[in-house]
């Protein structure tokens, strides 16, 4: 569909246990990470649901379950936060954007993505930091990022 999605609009990232909090119930940096998918792919954005989507909370339920992995509640963000972030690395700006990825299977479907010179971050190695020439260790960066996302999620976290 890919709708522009507004900076009032509040997305909720599905929060799993015991992957994404710790013994505690509150969120861990994990929450907000990029995966290497086992065929090799790289993801390069977070998924959240819209809430704005009146499917939005059926969307998350739906998501599988496995055994090592149970849906333990969810955590708001408003976009317009996300994209104000303000984070830099050596002398390149990181943007922030909450892009709509609905489909028919997902209505609510967004994800949260990252950018580094116009070239999106993804999950494990991003060859960008060596084009860039970045000296700050990747994984650094990568935490940085998902920590600015960390402080926002975790003021509204809501358990099933």
């Amino acid at each position: 569909m890919n709708t522009q999605i507004s900076d009032n609009e509040n997305v909720a990232r599905a929060i799993f246990s015991p992957q994404m909090i710790n013994s505690n119930g509150e969120l861990l940096l994990a929450a907000f990470a990029l995966r290497v998918f086992k065929d090799g792919g790289k993801e390069d954005y977070i998924s959240v649901s819209r809430m704005s989507i009146t499917t939005w909370m059926s969307d998350i339920k739906n998501i599988p379950q496995y055994t090592n992995r149970r849906l333990y509640g969810y955590s708001v963000l408003n976009v317009g936060e996300i994209r104000s972030i303000n984070l830099m690395v050596e002398e390149h700006p990181i943007i922030y954007d909450v892009i709509d990825y609905s489909n028919a299977k997902c209505p609510s479907h967004a994800g949260i993505t990252t950018k580094i010179d116009d070239n999106t971050i993804t999950g494990g190695h991003n060859a960008l930091f060596d084009t860039l020439q970045i000296n700050e260790p990747e994984d650094f960066v990568l935490m940085a990022i998902q920590s600015e996302l960390l402080s926002i999620a975790k003021v509204n976290l809501i358990r099933f």
